[in-house]
């Protein structure tokens, strides 16, 4: 007789085992690999990696993915927090950089756009595009209003992944603006999940 067929079921982009609830497949797990040909990474390092969704909300939109599978903010601890200052640090230096060169009517941002190899940009861990080997970084300049750092509290979360939405407004369509509404009961920014991560667990 063969083997029996793992008993399975799937939630959020992600399948689980019926019998240990354990991961069995991960739609960002493969992502973040490296192995959707369709989902291009623009970084990636040793914590975590940057791609473009499907349908970007905002002039620039990147989705900033742990490496390791962490199902939703719900799922974050104390132990967390270097992740998520690593991740904040990523997505600022990718907005700050690439603000400069793409999202504008003249070079719009795509849906799953692959990266840009017109100008050289800081990559992580991923092959270089650009024959430069300067590769621009930055960690300086202020920290522009537009930029919006937040997460989708559950159940309203797309992926049971965790991922970070880094965006710079304007919002392209009005339900856009709706489904990144600063004070929805959805939206969690960044700065409030930090702030959440010391304060003590209710009892079950």
């Amino acid at each position: 007789m063969g083997s029996v067929q793992a008993r399975t079921r799937n939630k959020k982009g992600v399948t689980y085992s019926t019998d240990s609830n354990e991961v069995v497949d991960c739609l960002f797990c493969r992502i973040v690999r490296g192995e959707s040909p369709a989902n291009q990474l623009w970084y990636r390092d040793d914590q975590c990696a940057m791609f473009i969704p499907r349908t970007p909300a905002a002039r620039l939109h990147f989705l900033i993915v742990p490496l390791v599978h962490i199902r939703n903010i719900n799922s974050l601890t104390e132990e967390h927090r270097p992740l998520l200052e690593h991740m904040k640090k990523v997505a600022m230096e990718q907005l700050r950089v690439h603000a400069q060169h793409i999202g504008s009517a003249e070079a719009p941002l795509l849906p799953l756009a692959a990266p840009p190899d017109q100008y050289a940009f800081n990559r992580g861990h991923l092959p270089a595009l650009h024959s430069s080997s300067d590769v621009y970084k930055d960690e300086t300049t202020p920290i522009d209003s537009s930029f919006d750092l937040c997460f989708h509290r559950p159940p309203y979360n797309s992926i049971d992944h965790l991922h970070l939405h880094a965006l710079q407004k304007p919002h392209r369509v009005w339900w856009s603006r709706l489904t990144f509404a600063e004070n929805a009961p959805w939206h969690g920014s960044l700065h409030s999940v930090l702030h959440l991560l010391s304060s003590p667990k209710p009892k079950l």
